[in-house]
């Protein structure tokens, strides 16, 4: 199991969605997706020549069983894949799309369904404080591990550390457990303002 916030530090978002990753990155805002042999490198080199682009970098790749993982670097606009117009682009016709990010003092995992939102799971808490029309198929993997509605967390999420609860969560909602070989290689990617 792969630790984001050792792989990227405090600031990112990972997106993993049931569909190829051209059209992910095109539902994100992507308007030229193209191959990026060395994505991270470039995100990373973004980030230290300014990082106030108006348009961020958005890097994808397939991973198992249809799904897909998208990644970005650049928040100071807002994260892509925590919007909420994005999200539900990605879950729209019986899809599942589910979006993690960190900044200093937040880890959320957003998830949607069928093109809605929802649930908010706060990572750090191990709680979902919010419950705009969860279901049993969707946010049922994420109680029996442990993550709370009202109490503190038990289980699996007491046990874990709040970036080890995020990898948990996306793997409940999408059976999809990232590793660290995930984020190596060649990806496609583009620009997007879909942040903002």
């Amino acid at each position: 199991m792969v630790d984001l916030s050792e792989l990227f530090g405090e600031g990112w978002c990972v997106t993993l969605a049931h569909l190829a990753p051209a059209l992910a990155l095109e539902r994100m805002g992507v308007r030229d997706v193209a191959d990026v042999a060395d994505g991270l490198q470039l995100a990373t080199e973004r980030l230290e020549a300014d990082g106030t682009q108006p348009d961020v970098l958005l890097l994808g790749r397939e991973l198992r069983d249809g799904w897909s993982l998208v990644v970005e670097l650049e928040g100071t606009q807002g994260w892509a894949g925590m919007d909420r117009a994005v999200l539900a682009a990605l879950s729209a016709g019986g899809r599942v799309a589910v979006s993690a990010f960190e900044d200093p003092n937040q880890l959320m995992v957003h998830v949607a369904a069928d093109g809605q939102v929802v649930c908010e799971l706060d990572a750090i808490t191990g709680r979902l404080p919010y419950e705009v029309g969860d279901t049993e198929e969707t946010v049922g993997g994420l109680l029996s591990l442990g993550f709370s509605r009202d109490d503190e967390p038990t289980g699996q999420v007491a046990a874990a550390g709040a970036a080890d609860r995020v990898v948990l969560a996306l793997h409940a909602v999408t059976g999809v457990e990232l590793q660290e070989e995930d984020f190596d290689g060649p990806w496609l990617g583009g620009l997007s303002a879909a942040g903002g």
